[in-house]
């Protein structure tokens, strides 16, 4: 046991695979991301703000380098309990004048995660039925976004996300024995009709909505999610139960979410290229963002970079 390295990567140290140090290798990146950017925009944080949040957020520290968190998981009461785990996050030393390190992720992990199937891609063909409880309020980790990231992710890899009912809905209200009903029925429709598909299948029921009390439905139809994945005026269930955003979205990374290392162009060139709106920097301002951003920031129109074979 003792030769254990508990964190995530390790815990799955089969699929990521093992770098050079023993340890396995992490995924995750955040180098050029810039935390805020929509905030900024629209007003709703200042320059100095946007900066300073950027120039603090940093990063995880490497596998090799994590500790073990205090109470409850040393199980020592005596111990100050760190709900956010900081002792394990790359952070300035002095407040922000020097820029914390942001995490690295590991070309060779990203690509064996993929291919290992820990990914989802959008390549599925059965019938789903995606039902949720709306928790934005509470910011449950189960957020209604991710139903849209898997359609979107659905819609990139096969052209349509035919095969996707979503149902979001009160808390705690719910629809279950609803879904698997109508998944009953699709799946009794493709076994008596084959040669139909699961599309030609699909039931009636099988279609978007968001329900109520007693799990009623409130808005069915094509065009009750509008508003999330196009530019149509919101219908009516995203109206009522609209998708929060995420620190990445909000970043300028596309809802999809599946971008592990973004692409980056030089902070002139984001700048010249119209990122940040009708915000104008200072020269001051603009040096202290390249030193942010000495390699450049993210340039989510761009495709993510890809791993080598």
């Amino acid at each position: 046991m003792a030769q254990v390295n508990w964190t995530h990567w390790d815990d799955a140290r089969n699929v990521y695979g093992v770098n050079a140090d023993g340890y396995a290798r992490n995924t995750w990146d955040n180098v050029g991301v810039q935390y805020g950017l929509k905030a900024l925009k629209d007003g709703a944080i200042t320059k100095a703000e946007f900066l300073k949040l950027n120039a603090m957020i940093g990063g995880w520290k490497k596998p090799k380098d994590m500790v073990v968190d205090t109470f409850p998981w040393t199980g020592n009461p005596a111990d100050p309990y760190d709900p956010w785990d900081s002792t394990n996050m790359i952070l300035s030393a002095d407040g922000g004048i020097t820029p914390a390190r942001r995490t690295e992720g590991d070309m060779v992990g990203i690509k064996r995660a993929i291919e290992a199937g820990h990914v989802f891609l959008g390549k599925i063909d059965i019938p789903i039925v995606d039902v949720r409880h709306y928790l934005e309020s509470v910011l449950d980790m189960h957020n209604s976004r991710q139903s849209f990231s898997a359609r979107q992710r659905m819609i990139d890899a096969r052209g349509n996300a035919d095969n996707q009912a979503i149902w979001i809905g009160v808390f705690p209200h719910d629809p279950t024995p609803k879904a698997f009903a109508v998944i009953d029925e699709w799946m009794a429709n493709i076994r008596a009709n084959p040669r139909l598909g699961v599309v030609g299948n699909k039931p009636a029921a099988a279609q978007d909505l968001c329900f109520g009390a007693g799990v009623a439905t409130i808005a069915a139809g094509p065009d009750v999610w509008d508003g999330i994945l196009n530019d149509n005026a919101p219908g009516a269930c995203t109206q009522l139960f609209p998708p929060f955003s995420s620190s990445r979205i909000v970043a300028g990374e596309r809802i999809a979410g599946d971008t592990f290392k973004c692409r980056r162009i030089p902070v002139a060139a984001a700048m010249g290229q119209g990122f940040y709106g009708s915000v104008r920097f200072t020269r001051e301002e603009r040096a202290r963002l390249e030193k942010i951003f000495p390699t450049g920031v993210c340039n989510y129109s761009l495709p993510a970079v890809r791993w080598s074979n």
